[in-house]
């Protein structure tokens, strides 16, 4: 008769082996989750590019974003620029206008306008001073420049910039001293050249002389 191996335990049953086997499958997973594994290598491999690809689209869209922005305030700032180069450009031509005829273009005289007409009543008048063949260029929004005479001093122009709105902060309004600056600089009249032989617009472009110089 065979003794029994006193080292050897007897097997278990199978209810308690597969506890067994659970318990043991638990621990294997919690230390699979402590290292940072995750689920199987299937599982975690398309959460993976999930994330990575959800994460380059955001990525994209907050640079594109700030591309556009960037792009954005570029365009406003030149034509702020634009602007008011524009403004500063009328007002000294306002004080051209000023130095031959005497006065200011009225709202009769048609405002603005009188700066860029081929003719005048006003006798002094060698126009035009600004604008182009007979007409005013609109500001960089395509909106015509405010113009109000005022009898008592400087009349006042400006562009109303990009809202719209007059009043707010983003309006654009001559340098100071552009309208009396032809008064006390009269050197641009020992060369004063007829419209017909310039070209007239209100900013000028690089290397071509000033409209109303």
């Amino acid at each position: 008769m065979q003794k029994k191996n006193p080292l050897k335990s007897a097997p278990l049953p199978a209810s308690k082996r597969a506890l067994k086997k659970k318990a043991i499958a638990r621990e294997f997973e919690m230390k699979r989750r402590e290292l940072g594994l995750g689920g199987s290598g299937m599982k975690r491999g398309v959460g993976f590019y999930l994330v990575l690809i959800v994460g380059m689209i955001l990525i994209g869209s907050i640079v594109m974003k700030q591309a556009g922005e960037t792009d954005r305030r570029k365009t406003v700032n030149t034509k702020m620029l634009y602007a008011q180069r524009s403004v500063d450009a009328l007002a000294e031509a306002l004080g051209r206008f000023k130095f031959h005829c005497g006065c200011y273009p009225t709202a009769e005289d048609g405002g603005l306008e009188a700066l860029s007409a081929k003719t005048s009543r006003y006798k002094g008048w060698l126009g035009p001073y600004a604008g182009s063949w007979g007409h005013m260029i609109p500001d960089p929004w395509k909106r015509p420049y405010v113009y109000e005479p005022n009898t008592n001093g400087v009349p006042t122009v400006l562009s109303l910039g990009p809202d719209g709105l007059r009043g707010t902060a983003d309006d654009v309004i001559p340098a100071e001293g552009l309208f009396e600056k032809p008064f006390k600089d009269t050197s641009w009249t020992n060369d004063w050249v007829h419209f017909s032989r310039r070209g007239i617009i209100v900013v000028p472009k690089k290397n071509q002389k000033s409209a109303v110089k």
